[in-house]
């Protein structure tokens, strides 16, 4: 079975710290994940999530692939599908601790209740986009090949929506990483997608703030001068068209 970013973000976690760690949940957060449903409850208007006692404690079952929920569960269970962060923040409201990838999946693993309250504790921490009004923009001293890896990353997965991007220092407030978009409204849910990793790769306080720029702006123009850029995902290119189908 193909390897996942999941499986991956694991086993560096089981060989690393706290660093790694962090990182694993940063994954889980962004994942889109698979949760098994009770059937029963499926025609009501809030489906459950279906439960089994590990342990002594109430074990919801989810998948980071459809094939390993067909896998564990069959191929007709019912399910939802929901990111990681949602599911951190439903298990830890219903004191349920999840079975992750059960079955044969390198990341199968039991998260227990306390780390899942920890998680969506950490997730429900706001990190708004910052004015940015008055501050003097340097070049970004002490960021680490690691968090511009993580950063990279997740811009990548904005895609089209991102024009630009630079990782600068914010003299006397640490590091500010100033975005233009080519769709504002993307703005709430790439804010919030960069959120979660400067949360997981910050420690006790985020590891930068975010500054949605316009073109024009002054410190757009600043960012440019002497920030660290990102280069944008490229565009895909549409599929070639296929031939026209043969008629009898």
């Amino acid at each position: 079975m193909t390897e996942t970013a999941l499986d991956r973000a694991w086993a560096a976690s089981e060989a690393g710290g706290d660093a790694e760690t962090a990182r694993f949940w940063e994954t889980f957060a962004a994942t889109e994940l698979f949760l098994a449903i009770d059937p029963a409850t499926l025609s009501d208007e809030a489906p459950q999530p279906l439960t089994f006692p590990v342990e002594g404690a109430e074990t919801a079952l989810a998948f980071d692939t459809e094939a390993r929920l067909a896998s564990f569960m069959g191929d007709e269970a019912a399910h939802l599908t929901l990111s990681g962060r949602a599911l951190a923040e439903m298990c830890a409201g219903a004191g349920a601790q999840l079975g992750l990838n059960l079955g044969d999946a390198p990341s199968a693993t039991v998260l227990p209740l306390s780390a899942l309250a920890w998680a969506a504790e950490a997730l429900r921490q706001p990190i708004e986009a910052a004015r940015g009004d008055g501050v003097t923009l340097t070049k970004p001293f002490g960021a680490e090949p690691d968090l511009l890896g993580r950063i990279d990353a997740r811009l990548a997965g904005l895609g089209p929506a991102l024009a630009e991007a630079w990782l600068c220092g914010a003299e006397g407030e640490g590091l500010l990483l100033c975005l233009r978009l080519a769709e504002p409204a993307a703005e709430r849910a790439a804010v919030a997608a960069l959120a979660e990793t400067a949360r997981f790769a910050g420690g006790e306080r985020a590891a930068f703030a975010i500054a949605v720029l316009e073109e024009g702006d002054r410190r757009l123009e600043a960012a440019r001068r002497v920030g660290f850029g990102f280069e944008p995902a490229a565009p895909q290119p549409p599929a070639p068209l296929a031939g026209p189908p043969k008629l009898r």
